[in-house]
């Protein structure tokens, strides 16, 4: 006979799911500048494939952050990373995730499969030569993907292989990140650079021994990402760690079962780690507005389609063809607009639009969340608020 599902640890409402997420995410009590370290390292990660997006999620959660405070953490103290991580999508990441990412991201590689093989007409051999040249030919100055690429093909005599590194989606590069062997260095100009990681944080970054050793990574990096992120579903952990690895995600889970509990939310089994239990129970939904950038981790991390938490109706206006994850709106704890930035020059407009009649009082601290954004950026935005959606 098939086993019983164990009972669920608690039954709790997606408002309470929320409000949690928004606690554990800096959204409800901000963070100084000086916390700018432990705000990446609580989300396990900041989404940069737009890297603009990234400093204005990191600006969502720090009260007075600049520009320049990313930029400083980033090139000169080195204390957070941009590199190809989850769903091999650039992230900001600590130096002790990106190393027990290099650990876990044993269960990512794709390139062992015959059809990409056969697409870029190499051998496992010939791939494996291509990341171990990266590796050997980048130290910690800056070096452009033309110089890295132009590198490695001499060095391999592959001239063939310039046009696939010299693309923007990593082919090549993203492996090579996913073991160990490559992260983003200061720009020359417009033009991205890449250094060595473990010379340019001076520390070993090295990928696992074995699959053992890739399934205990992974179990604590869900860990922490249960943290940011309780009530999350397996298949919600499966498409954040990178979509169709749902067996690398379980054996881990099979790690952590004692240190995880299974909650109902509204129908949907969801985990949690067992000491959040309380916390997520007693969760009462936040009052106030808040502007999140698109590609926000808090916004990539909700669940599909689930009327509770963004309705189908609205559910295109986020989650937008080609990946592109719109700004949104939340009042009180929901998801109630999205917004924008435009404008051209030295003044540009932080234009919403919402998506019903909000509370007396919302209005105003719109103006305070865009005044925010207008300090960060360093420039003048006006606000324009739309007519509610029909």
């Amino acid at each position: 006979m098939p086993r019983k599902a164990a009972p669920a640890a608690a039954s709790v409402a997606w408002s309470r799911v929320l409000a949690l997420r928004l606690q554990r995410h800096y959204l409800t009590a901000r963070a100084t500048p000086d916390c700018l370290f432990d705000v990446v390292a609580k989300l396990v990660g900041v989404h940069a494939q737009v890297m603009s997006a990234a400093e204005l999620q990191l600006a969502a959660r720090i009260d007075g952050l600049r520009v320049g405070d990313v930029r400083e953490a980033l090139w000169d103290r080195r204390e957070i990373v941009k590199v190809w991580a989850y769903r091999q999508t650039l992230h900001l990441l600590t130096p002790d995730d990106l190393a027990e990412f290099v650990v876990a991201a044993r269960s990512l590689e794709r390139w062992h499969t015959p059809a990409w093989l056969r697409y870029f007409k190499l051998t496992e051999p010939e791939v494996e030569a291509v990341i171990d040249a990266i590796g050997a030919v980048l130290t910690d100055r800056p070096m452009t993907r033309a110089d890295l690429v132009r590198a490695v093909t001499e060095r391999l005599d592959k001239g063939h292989l310039a046009e696939e590194m010299l693309t923007g989606w990593g082919t090549f590069l993203a492996p090579a990140a996913q073991r160990g062997k490559l992260v983003f260095g200061p720009s020359d100009g417009r033009n991205v650079a890449f250094v060595d990681p473990g010379s340019w944080l001076g520390r070993p970054i090295r990928p696992a021994d074995g699959d053992d050793a890739a399934d205990d990574a992974l179990a604590g990096l869900i860990l922490r990402y249960l943290a940011a992120f309780p009530g999350a579903s397996r298949d919600m952990i499966g498409r954040w760690w990178g979509g169709g690895r749902v067996a690398a995600v379980n054996r881990a889970l099979l790690r952590i079962r004692d240190a995880v509990a299974e909650v109902d939310v509204e129908g949907m089994r969801g985990l949690v780690r067992g000491e959040d239990v309380d916390a997520l129970v007693a969760a009462e939904p936040p009052a106030g507005v808040r502007l999140l950038p698109g590609f926000d981790p808090f916004t990539n991390e909700l669940p599909r389609r689930v009327e509770a938490v963004l309705s189908e109706a609205r559910h295109e206006l986020v989650h937008r063809t080609a990946g592109w994850v719109t700004p949104i709106v939340i009042v009180d704890g929901r998801i109630d607009g999205t917004w924008e930035l435009g404008g051209n020059g030295r003044r540009g407009v932080v234009a919403v639009q919402p998506w019903s009649r909000w509370r007396g009082g919302a209005a105003k601290e719109l103006r305070g969340e865009a005044d925010r954004i207008a300090a960060f950026l360093d420039r003048a935005l006006d606000l324009e608020i739309a007519a509610p959606l029909a």
